[in-house]
């Protein structure tokens, strides 16, 4: 997928994402996200054996009005950022800077300003499982 060059537009807050579904770029869902804190989203994935587990928000790249959809594939993102418990400020910073440096991350470069706040919302998302 390419990034659109402009990532201005309409958002949403990252507060209102709560229950919403979760799928990585290759279109697998992951789970729903029950709880958002600063850095971090809390996802459940199940319905009678629920694991619940936190991934960072700099993984998102849009929000399509029913689904967030990630910049990693599945196995990146159970690999490399899946967290059993909200891990520290720190947790995030460091693996942001390591998140930069990989494809996914390369797509994230220019978030905006109000990326802690709000997600781009995007009405026809393509992603990989599209192009396909």
């Amino acid at each position: 997928m390419t990034p659109p060059a402009n990532k201005e537009g309409p958002t949403v807050l990252w507060s209102m994402l709560k229950g919403k579904n979760v799928k990585t770029n290759d279109g697998k869902e992951i789970g729903e996200i029950k709880e958002i804190s600063e850095n971090f989203l809390c996802l459940q994935k199940g319905t009678v054996a629920k694991k619940k587990f936190w991934i960072p928000k700099y993984t998102a790249d849009a929000y399509d009005g029913k689904v967030l959809w990630l910049l990693t594939d599945e196995e990146q993102l159970l690999d490399r950022y899946r967290y059993g418990a909200e891990p520290p400020s720190e947790q995030y910073v460091k693996d942001l800077e390591s998140f930069k440096g990989t494809p996914s991350g390369q797509k994230a470069t220019d978030r905006g300003p109000d990326f802690d706040r709000n997600i781009r919302l995007v009405e026809n998302y393509k992603n990989i499982r599209d192009l396909k």
